[in-house]
């Protein structure tokens, strides 16, 4: 047989490379091992709550082990169940801080609910990845996840409490983006770099466990992966520390202020959530001399510490401080203690059209001719009023007051932006919370000021005031997560707010139509 003649020998047959069709087998092992890690995500997620743990940096790295489950350990048909078991973990600490609202079986409804929805989008998550060989992977939860937050940021249910980003309120010097593309944008940097750093543990696993792989990820992806996602982050940073630094410059004058959180037993007109008895009865008039010596007290002791504004709670007093001469012992207080006063109170019974009021009374003893109307129902508590269309602005002494009442601080588009676009630079909160939510509340209080450039001072009836700065930073803060409540006065400084923010001009709608 010659050179030319001769046969090649057949070479053996290599195995094709697996695509997304043809999914690497998971035993039973690497399935238990998926359910583990889902759980873990669940469980991280559900503890940086302030609530229930206050580990909060897990945000930061929360959903990595839910991405490990549901690209490398479980097969393709059970991912979405690493993604129901994150949402499950993150709604169930946002339906238990309302569980002085809502009834335990809602209250686990709305995280199976959720977990629900995560799954569904799971069902596409991992085959979109695969298919596109992971090119839009650090994107596409955050998209996913921001897209709901944007979506249904202004519900009447919850506002927007359940935003990822306010779990990070502890840390405002990396959250000052926020005043010019919104906070949604930095829960988005924050679900990318849950992203990255899982892409990059996938890559590792890939090398030295292939077989865990069904879709490798490519050199190129995570090149340009790293450095789109690092360099926003780096970005975002360097922004938040040089805008910090020009917040800070700005600040105007210092103000001392008050919260004065009367308390709930036997002393406030609404202790129960604004049920305050009938009013004019023997009960509802003693109680009602009791609170006004409470008040006046703390009122007086507020000003003896330089308080030159006090806020009281929603609906503290239980009756129309315009009809006669009703509220004329506020303003009497006003003058002693040379100070600003700002309480919520009730119209004159049966009045239903808007029962949540706040009136403000000046050092010099009048009331303003301007009343603050709540614009946001409380749905779960059973609210039904005509909302307030005027924002009303009160020039003072220490600069341009604002007020709102409780649950309007939880629409960021809406009455707390709307008070800085109508030149307010300090913005004062009376407020009800249920005791469950005291942990909960402040962080949207701390995204407010952020997000405008002002600061704001919110007094709860017994549960939770705080006062927080024009720069985010907590002044001073009571939380108190029993039935009982507690009474607090809170005094400190808070210092008058540039208002310039971009995020006041424009709502963050630029961030909300990219997503």
């Amino acid at each position: 047989m010659t050179t030319s003649e001769a046969v090649e020998a057949p070479t053996p047959q290599q195995p094709e490379p697996p695509t997304p069709d043809t999914p690497v087998k998971a035993g039973a092992g690497r399935i238990i091992l998926g359910f583990v890690f889902s759980i873990l995500s669940a469980v991280m997620l559900f503890v940086m709550w302030n609530s229930h743990g206050n580990i909060w940096p897990f945000v930061f790295i929360g959903f990595i082990p839910m991405y490990i489950a549901a690209y490398r350990l479980f097969p393709r048909k059970l991912a979405p169940f690493a993604f129901a078991f994150a949402g499950f973990g993150y709604w169930l600490a946002m339906a238990l801080d309302g569980g002085g609202v809502l009834p335990p079986a809602v209250v686990i409804g709305i995280a199976l609910g959720m977990a629900i929805v995560w799954f569904v989008l799971g069902i596409w998550e991992r085959r979109f990845s695969e298919r596109t060989r992971y090119k839009w992977f650090i994107v596409q939860l955050p998209l996913l996840w921001i897209g709901l937050e944007v979506i249904f940021e202004n519900n009447p249910i919850m506002g927007s409490n359940f935003w990822i980003a306010y779990r990070t309120a502890v840390a405002p010097q990396i959250a000052q983006p926020v005043s010019v593309v919104s906070t949604p944008a930095y829960g988005f940097v924050i679900i990318m770099f849950n992203a990255i750093l899982a892409l990059w543990i996938m890559k590792l696993m890939d090398r030295k466990w292939p077989q865990l792989t069904a879709v490798a990820i490519p050199a190129k992806t995570i090149e340009w992966s790293s450095i789109i996602a690092f360099g926003v982050i780096i970005v975002w940073i360097a922004a938040s520390f040089a805008i910090l630094a020009k917040v800070n410059s700005e600040l105007g004058k210092s103000v001392t202020v008050a919260a004065a959180q009367s308390g709930i037993q036997n002393t406030t007109s609404s202790g129960l959530l604004g049920e305050g008895g009938e009013q004019g009865t023997p009960a509802d008039n003693a109680r009602n001399a009791k609170l006004q010596a409470q008040l006046t007290q703390m009122t007086m002791d507020a000003a003896k510490q330089g308080a030159q504004l006090v806020v009281w709670p929603e609906e503290e007093l239980d009756y129309d401080v315009r009809v006669g001469n009703k509220g004329a012992w506020v303003g009497e207080l006003a003058k002693a203690a040379n100070t600003t006063i700002v309480s919520g109170f009730m119209p004159q019974s049966p009045d239903l059209t808007s029962p949540n009021l706040a009136a403000v009374w000046y050092p010099n003893g009048m009331m303003a001719p301007q009343i603050y109307s709540k614009v946001h129902q409380v749905v779960v508590e059973g609210e039904a009023f005509t909302s307030g269309t005027v924002t009303p602005s009160y020039p003072t002494n220490f600069g341009q007051l604002g007020v709102i009442i409780c649950f309007d601080h939880d629409f960021p588009d809406g009455s707390p932006r709307l008070s800085a676009l109508a030149g307010n630079n300090i913005l004062a909160v009376p407020a009800i919370d249920p005791y469950t939510i005291s942990h909960l509340r402040w962080q949207s209080v701390v995204f407010r000021s952020i997000e405008n450039r002002i600061p704001l001072v919110k007094t709860d009836v017994g549960f939770d005031s705080v006062i927080v700065n024009a720069n985010g930073s907590v002044v001073k803060r009571v939380a108190t997560d029993t039935p009982e409540g507690s009474t607090n006065l809170l005094v400190g400084n808070v210092n008058i707010g540039p208002r310039n923010a971009p995020f006041t001009q424009t709502g963050g709608y630029t961030f909300a139509w990219l997503v």
